[in-house]
């Protein structure tokens, strides 16, 4: 009967260490997050500076002439006038966007 209370106490220990090691990759991924989510935030304000103006925006690793038309927390409404002189608008995540250039 001893035994069966020792094997017990054994797989309980097994089960708490295998948790709290789960526990600090979620809290890591959690904070990893957090860090994503502040630097969109911070971004978003930036942005909101530059609203109304035109800028050179990098997207893709292709920079265009755009004019900032509105801002949210996680997108970006841009206009520019294309080669074929037809306004061109489109909506680009600021997550996407690489630089941007006055």
């Amino acid at each position: 009967m001893g035994a069966v209370w020792i094997i017990f106490i054994l797989f309980l220990i097994i089960i708490y260490a295998s948790s709290e090691k789960k526990i600090k990759r979620l809290n890591k991924r959690i904070k990893r997050l957090e860090k994503q989510v502040k630097g969109n935030q911070d971004m978003s304000r930036l942005l909101e500076e530059l609203k109304g103006q035109t800028a050179t925006v990098l997207v893709s690793g292709v920079g265009f002439e755009y004019e900032i038309l509105d801002i949210d927390e996680d997108w970006v409404k841009l206009t520019r006038v294309n080669h074929k002189q037809q306004r061109e608008t489109k909506l680009v995540r600021i997550e996407d966007i690489q630089g941007i250039q006055l």
